[in-house]
């Protein structure tokens, strides 16, 4: 462990109907409530991942109420922390049991939030470690007179003994009660915690609140090939988010008794950019995230899209591309699509294409119905903005370079890519890459990009 370990603690409840934010359903109803609670936790622990990447020093841990809801978390908010239960009979004895807990496994400077913060940043969480390796005390109060923050250098449980809480005396007193065991408080900037109605009225639009993404799949493969991908990706959604997967002629949907009410299932003309325009035609978000069905999104990627979406000059983004298996060889291809992305803005699709609704017609949608329908996407939403990599990793599986070669599929993408921008057909390209017209059955299901 280093010499000075840090750690943040999170507390969260997990997100269920009647249990949740009680001041805040008593004016929405529970529902409501715990999916605005859903979202603020999601959005937390987004900023949190950000955090994580920029500190790698620092150790992540998630105490949680209840403790028997471990294997949902763990579904549902993957990412790089550790989810431990909250242990205690009220708030107060809880974090103080959290605390020293974390102290004991021999970390020094401890921050501990909760996910109740209007505008979480990872600003606040730098402020508060710069305070603590000056020696100080930092607490961060909550204009409704709590704290949303408190960071410490050694266990100290006197300002965690009172039963009561959620009252406007909370930041006072603790602040009193660090001094008088010996602590010089440094006061953080005041935040708005979201408790009650008029809490939340300001976020009702915000992007974060307000727009819902749409994940469209295309696939060539019967439902029951693709279900566990879908599995995979369904307990990371936000409320409101969707799967649209389209499915190419010939293939049978799943009966709707079968269904998620999550996943649509759609039937389209064969061809991925023809199926991308359906899914894209069906989804109900303002949010556009294209995903080939072998190509895996980091943890947090619906915090990740929204991120990037709402920037509006930002066009279209990415992710990193990373193959999973994957060999020396395959590490070098993926260090250069990533180059190629960075330097010139030509990502592939099997990287995650996202954009807003508006800006995806704005574009005039996949204009290529079988090959090349990704990179001529981008270049067209590169004249309406910029192109943003995400700077974390997809995981797409190297089928393809596997059953063609390493380097023979490396040069034919490439050879690809040249006619391409010579001006060849796209039906012309299918040609020469599957050696078959497109319209033949069993065309293919290893696509380029």
């Amino acid at each position: 462990m280093a010499a000075t370990a840090r750690a943040v603690l999170v507390f969260m409840r997990v997100p269920e109907a009647g249990q949740v934010k009680s001041r805040l359903a008593a004016g929405v109803g529970v529902e409501e409530a715990a999916r605005i609670y859903q979202i603020m936790v999601r959005r937390t622990l987004g900023v949190l991942s950000d955090f994580k990447r920029s500190r790698p020093d620092v150790t992540l841990f998630v105490f949680f109420t209840p403790a028997d809801r471990v294997e949902i978390l763990q579904k549902h908010y993957p990412g790089p922390w550790s989810f431990l239960p909250q242990v205690g009979h009220h708030l107060g004895e809880r974090m103080d049991r959290a605390l020293r807990q974390v102290f004991a496994l021999g970390f020094q400077h401890t921050v501990l939030v909760g996910t109740d913060l209007a505008h979480p940043e990872g600003a606040i969480l730098e402020d508060a470690f710069h305070a603590l390796e000056k020696g100080l005390t930092p607490l961060g109060p909550a204009r409704d007179g709590g704290f949303y923050l408190v960071g410490l250098h050694r266990p100290c449980s006197a300002p965690f003994q009172f039963e009561e809480w959620g009252t406007d005396t909370v930041y006072g007193r603790t602040e009193k009660s660090l001094a008088a065991s010996g602590l010089q408080v440094l006061k953080l900037k005041e935040k708005q915690d979201v408790d009650r109605p008029e809490d939340f009225e300001p976020l009702r639009d915000h992007f974060f609140f307000k727009e819902k993404l749409s994940i469209v799949i295309p696939t060539v493969r019967p439902p029951e090939a693709v279900s566990s991908f879908l599995h995979r990706l369904e307990p990371q959604l936000w409320p409101g988010d969707e799967i649209v997967v389209a499915l190419s002629e010939g293939i049978t949907p799943p009966r709707n008794e079968e269904e998620s009410a999550s996943i649509r299932w759609i039937v389209s003309r064969r061809g991925r950019g023809m199926q991308l325009n359906a899914g894209a035609r069906a989804a109900e978000g303002s949010i556009l995230l294209f995903l080939h069905d072998d190509s895996v999104p980091p943890h947090q990627f619906a915090y990740h899209v929204r991120k990037i979406s709402q920037d509006p000059a930002v066009s279209v983004g990415c992710f990193q591309l990373a193959f999973s298996p994957s060999t020396p060889a395959l590490d070098l291809i993926a260090r250069w699509a990533n180059l190629r992305a960075g330097l010139f803005g030509l990502p592939y699709g099997d990287q995650g294409l996202f954009c807003r609704h508006a800006v995806f017609w704005e574009a005039g949608g996949f204009r290529n119905p079988f090959l090349m329908e990704d990179v001529d996407f981008v270049r067209q939403c590169k004249k309406r903005g910029r192109v943003l990599k995400i700077p974390e990793s997809i995981h797409t599986s190297p089928h393809r370079y596997f059953k063609r070669g390493l380097l023979r599929a490396s040069l034919q993408n490439h050879c690809l890519m040249l006619l391409y921008f010579l001006g060849m057909s796209n039906r012309g390209l299918y040609r020469l890459y599957y050696g078959r017209d497109p319209q033949e059955p069993d065309a293919h299901r290893d696509g380029m990009g």
